[in-house]
């Protein structure tokens, strides 16, 4: 199963999910009801002619009052529901707030802190993700989590005892782990179970709350037991609904920690380090359970289990370590007893092959005789076949080369450069750096450079000049790498100081009078990683997108990349008919090229966001096959297919580069760069 499959899959199991929530809201509101009308009634149940079956308490009210009722318990409960999403609108960072965290992005302390932001930075550069923050948690437990909901808003939370006490494998695992989960989907329906347990939570609060008023109420005895009643008999309602929510979240959270497993063994190929990181849980004093006042209402969300088990580890939201350890080694021994006698692990699942939990996605009808070679200045050579297979296969799934790649990139990086990516004031001095160039490839930098001087902030623009020499030599392969990198940063710019940076990138994109497509290429890349719907303004109103809609897009993305580094229209011709027969469309004239305007791009990229997951991998590998049909790939066209991937919400890894440079072994993969 590929990403493309494991998003549709999300989706309906989302929908399962609420359907299941749903019944338990629909149960839960019904009891409510029933001893809510009985309490109205109460005084009137004494009379013997009164029918005391729930039928005849319920024509005693009247079917009006007894629907005001329901009605009004289920508009608590969806309020409550909808204000503790509310407050978890900021996605990964507000969890991660919640709990306590530290964001380190932007000042990391110490080497520990230093090293695990390189391993996330280096996993983000390999997936082609943009970099997401992360938090420190000031707790001695060996535990981290992902949260959010898409890769734009992802947070990785670790706590201090898992960047302490984990060695790189172990920490890489740990990271990889965490990813597998932004990748697959989790982290928009773990949200999601948060919100709905908060609203069936707040009948068990209200019922908390009566209990208290009772104690503090009136001296009357008499006029307390009312209240006293109905508290004690909506906590336990409250409460019997909470059970069963969370016996829901538990049962799904559990089978997907597997997936992620095995999916951090396929990103770093060493099970041995995540499987180290689960070992060391085991065995240390804290082990996993976290300290945070509200650290159970995340339980779900956790490398391992956030909270001492109960009921026998019926509410355990992780299978118990010694199956998750055994599935990797399978050679695991666990202490049978205090005294340290030990004995093999018993799993309630049969040990498996790890690869079986995670199997490849094969191409099948792939040209592999035809090789795409480097264009002049361009780093990027691979066949076509090996194009193809990073659109099909990595999409969101990064095999080891290219996560062994991602730490050769951050180490290609200038220091400089990577100093400044995590400053807001020099992020945004990189970003306009990026999109003015060097002189070679900027026939207007002179005029740009003018405007700058007029709309930048005079900090920001003294960390350009510091940094402009160093920008002209790097190379384009690494444009967009360190473009991913200063996301964070320019995070947490206030709005008014981002509307300010977007007001100015947009100047000077436009200081020529046009606007070029690896310029708009690296404007989308940028405010796909900065604004969660950069789409939003062209979809109010909209109505569903029909088939022939979206067709057109799609024949309109494929024409844009065929003329992206081809000035003879027979050869973009030629390249756009492959892409179109790859994608099973008919013969359609090949617009002009001045027909190719970014606004009807933009259009085009807004409504291709609808194509259904399945879809999407014809769309991309027809893209590549439009883009390498000439036998060679531009630095522009990849960063046109990259920027396309992403506003289709499908993070694309880098391609391999040109200039002889391999990726490295297994063991300097690993090497210490903190």
């Amino acid at each position: 199963m590929n990403f493309f499959e494991y998003q549709d899959k999300a989706r309906r199991n989302s929908g399962v999910l609420i359907a299941l929530f749903c019944a338990a809201v629909i149960g839960l509101v019904a009891i409510t009801t029933v001893f809510v009308a009985f309490l109205a009634s109460y005084s009137d149940l004494r009379d013997p002619a009164v029918d005391t079956s729930l039928i005849g308490i319920i024509s005693h009210l009247g079917w009006e009052t007894v629907a005001g009722i329901a009605i009004t318990i289920t508009a608590i409960i969806g309020l409550a529901s909808l204000f503790r999403l509310r407050q978890l609108a900021g996605g990964g960072r507000a969890v991660a707030e919640s709990l306590g965290g530290r964001k380190i992005n932007t000042s990391p302390e110490g080497l520990a802190e230093q090293r695990a932001l390189n391993v996330v930075e280096e996993m983000a550069l390999a997936s082609g993700t943009p970099v997401p923050d992360v938090y420190i948690l000031e707790d001695s437990a060996i535990n981290a989590f992902a949260a959010g909901y898409s890769a734009n808003d992802a947070v990785i939370g670790l706590t201090r005892g898992c960047i302490e006490q984990l060695d790189r494998d172990e920490l890489q695992g740990v990271v990889a782990h965490e990813f597998s989960h932004i990748f697959n989907g989790d982290m928009r329906l773990n949200i999601r179970i948060v919100g709905l347990l908060h609203g069936i939570l707040i009948i068990g609060l209200v019922g908390s709350w009566l209990l208290r008023g009772s104690y503090w109420g009136g001296r009357s005895s008499r006029g307390r037991m009312p209240v006293f009643a109905a508290g004690m008999g909506l906590v336990a309602i409250g409460y019997t609904g909470t059970f069963f929510g969370n016996l829901i979240k538990s049962a799904v959270s559990r089978q997907r920690e597997y997936l992620a497993d095995a999916s951090a063994v396929q990103f770093t190929r060493n099970k041995q380090g995540i499987a180290g990181a689960l070992k060391k849980i085991a065995r240390h004093t804290s082990g996993s359970n976290l300290q945070a006042t509200n650290a159970s209402e995340f339980s779900h969300m956790y490398f391992a289990s956030g909270l001492r088990a109960s009921f026998g580890g019926l509410f355990a939201t992780h299978p118990p370590l010694d199956a998750r350890i055994t599935r990797l080694d399978p050679q695991w021994q666990v202490a049978a007893s205090a005294a340290g006698s030990a004995t093999p692990a018993v799993s309630d699942a049969a040990p498996a092959n790890i690869s079986s939990m995670h199997s490849q996605h094969r191409n099948s009808g792939t040209d592999t005789a035809q090789t795409v070679t480097n264009s002049p200045s361009n780093p990027y050579q691979a066949t076509l076949a090996e194009i193809v297979e990073v659109v099909d296969n990595n999409i969101a799934n990064p095999s080891y080369q290219q996560c062994a790649r991602g730490k050769v990139l951050l180490a290609e990086i200038p220091s400089a450069l990577k100093a400044a990516a995590h400053d807001p004031f020099a992020a945004r001095a990189l970003i306009y750096g990026l999109l003015i160039g060097n002189e070679e490839a900027s026939e207007h930098r002179a005029t740009q450079l003018d405007l700058l001087a007029k709309v930048a902030h005079p900090a920001v623009l003294r960390e350009f000049e510091k940094l402009s020499e160093e920008l002209t030599r790097i190379g384009t392969h690494l444009r967009l790498p360190l473009l991913d990198l200063c996301i964070p940063a320019l995070k947490s710019l206030a709005p008014q100081q981002f509307q300010i940076f977007k007001r100015n990138v947009i100047k000077l994109l436009r200081a020529d009078g046009k606007i070029e497509i690896w310029e708009w290429a690296l404007y989308r890349v940028l405010m796909h990683g900065l604004e969660q719907d950069p789409d939003r303004h062209r979809k109010l109103g909209a109505r569903k997108t029909s088939t022939k809609v979206l067709a057109d897009a799609h024949q309109f993305l494929l024409a844009t990349m065929a003329h992206a580094d081809s000035s003879d229209y027979l050869t973009a011709k030629r390249a756009f008919e492959a892409g179109l027969d790859l994608m099973g469309m008919g013969a359609v004239a090949l617009p002009a090229r001045g027909d190719m305007t970014l606004q009807r791009l933009d259009k085009a990229v807004a409504i291709a966001r609808d194509t259904p997951a399945l879809q999407k991998p014809a769309l991309l590998k027809a893209l590549a096959i439009t883009m390498s049909h000439d036998g060679i790939v531009g630095g522009r066209e990849v960063e046109l297919l990259r920027a396309i991937a992403d506003c289709l919400d499908c993070p694309m890894p880098p391609l391999t580069l040109s200039d002889g440079r391999q990726v490295p072994n297994p063991a300097a993969a690993m090497e210490e760069t903190a």
